[in-house]
């Protein structure tokens, strides 16, 4: 019988982690990157060859590019330190967090400001619903307990709740101006293109698939971290379309002369 190599077996234990955390880093590196820059050409092109488009308009654009940002920043700077020390690891677990957090602010709000563009009440009773359930959820995640593997279930409920406090807005919305009128207002199905993809994520990565059904077998990528990692984005750039597109429509309203024309 071969005798046993512990060094080869502790190597390629190293190897598989390095792995994986690599791909974690790189995904929201990069999709950190495509967003900062994605931010300073929109901004150009704002500035430069749209004129109609208000400055509020911009910012409502500009604020979900910056939380994405943030939270991409963030995840990457947490996965990147997360061995140099104990106390690091914590602070960063916390900041990763609180960047989910943040994002999912950062959407709700923008699909507040454009849903409720002529209601200034209405929108404004969201926008402080929804700052303050987010202020809830960033303190829950500052808990120690919070962070603890055990808590897996509980970190994924907490953002269940919250994205489903994003889906208050769109009910009311459909309430006052029926499916096609607000999806060209918020682009409400870009939108729920985000909640599906984020969804399929955390229940990825709550569920731990697909590695608890093969073994080993995604030890080196592709494991439910990085499936969620990549969903992230996807689903930032699927909500980041929608937007635009958003962005368009009030746009042609304003150059019309019809903004919150018979509007409620």
């Amino acid at each position: 019988m071969r005798p046993v190599r512990g060094h080869l077996l502790i190597f390629d234990c190293d190897t598989s982690r390095l792995m994986r955390t690599a791909a974690n880093i790189w995904s929201h590196l990069l999709g950190m990157l495509w967003f900062f820059v994605g931010l300073f050409y929109f901004y150009r092109h704002v500035l430069h060859y749209r004129p109609s488009v208000t400055a509020s308009d911009a910012a409502a654009i500009a604020l979900f590019y910056i939380c994405v940002v943030i939270c991409f920043l963030l995840s990457t700077c947490f996965h990147t330190f997360s061995d140099h020390s104990p106390d690091l690891h914590r602070f960063g677990n916390e900041l990763d967090h609180l960047g989910i957090v943040l994002v999912m602010w950062g959407t709700g709000i923008a699909n507040t400001y454009f849903g409720f563009y002529c209601n200034h009440s209405i929108r404004n009773a969201y926008f402080l619903a929804l700052t303050t359930t987010a202020l809830g959820c960033a303190v829950f995640t500052l808990r120690p307990k919070f962070r603890q593997p055990s808590y897996r279930t509980a970190r994924f409920l907490m953002y269940v709740f919250l994205g489903s406090s994003l889906f208050a807005p769109c009910v009311h919305g459909l309430y006052l101006y029926g499916w096609e009128l607000l999806n060209d207002r918020m682009s409400l199905d870009h939108f729920l293109g985000l909640a599906i993809i984020n969804f399929s994520g955390a229940a990825i990565y709550a569920a731990r698939v697909p590695e608890r059904w093969f073994p080993k077998r995604f030890d080196l990528i592709g494991q439910s971290h990085n499936l969620m990692h990549v969903l992230v984005f996807a689903g930032a750039v699927v909500r980041l379309r929608g937007l635009l597109l958003t962005l368009d429509y009030w746009e042609r309203q304003a150059v019309a002369g019809q903004t919150c024309m018979n509007s409620r």
